[in-house]
């Protein structure tokens, strides 16, 4: 489950990348159109389950709100991934999410809570750079570093973020791709339609 920024939002991140991307041009950077804001990841779905899935997120987005946010600066996981961080009431939505997927059967589901972010890059595959634990797409990012890639020339070379706001007014069930390219689809998109808590009395 995952958000797309908007244009503008896009381009900033855009920018700085074009910054970082000369100091450390061996990193995998995030394509423009793959940059999303990933609400939960929610691994392998059986093709069974599927309608289910569909059904509860259906739910989900009838019942939240859109959720303002913003850009707030960048941080790194470590010495393997770089990222924009968001900040905003995200989490309701993202365990709403989650417990709709442990409705319709899906398993393995991470539950750590949500970090926020926007991955600008990673370090390159290499089994020696690896966490213990590994960040995962909402995960806290502790755990002992083996080695890897110094990654704090990179923070520098991104610069400060301008604190762009936007609002999260929709969210997309995406499908990972893999292989020496790996890309997204978007699989299915749900308006978030719920009162703002001050709209209520207008309604």
């Amino acid at each position: 489950m995952a958000a797309t920024p908007p244009a503008e939002v896009i381009d900033a991140l855009v920018a700085a990348v074009g910054r970082a991307r000369p100091v450390a041009p061996a990193l995998r950077w995030v394509d423009v159109e793959r940059i999303h804001l990933t609400l939960a990841f929610l691994g392998t779905v059986d093709d069974g389950l599927r309608e289910g899935l569909s059904d509860r997120l259906g739910r989900v987005a009838r019942r939240h709100p859109p959720v303002d946010v913003r850009l707030a600066g960048v941080g790194r996981f470590g010495d393997r991934v770089l990222w924009a961080g968001v900040a905003g009431e995200l989490a309701p939505l993202a365990a709403g999410a989650r417990r709709a997927a442990a409705k319709a059967g899906v398993a393995g589901l991470d539950d750590r809570p949500l970090r926020a972010h926007l991955t600008l890059a990673r370090a390159r595959d290499d089994r020696r750079s690896r966490r213990q634990d590994g960040p995962g797409h909402a995960g806290s990012g502790r755990g002992r570093e083996v080695s890897g890639t110094d990654l704090r020339p990179v923070l520098a070379a991104l610069g400060e973020l301008p604190a762009l706001a936007w609002t999260v007014d929709r969210f997309d069930l995406m499908r990972s791709v893999l292989g020496r390219h790996p890309y997204y689809t978007v699989e299915s998109t749900w308006p978030l339609e719920g009162a703002r808590s001050g709209d209520a009395d207008d309604l």
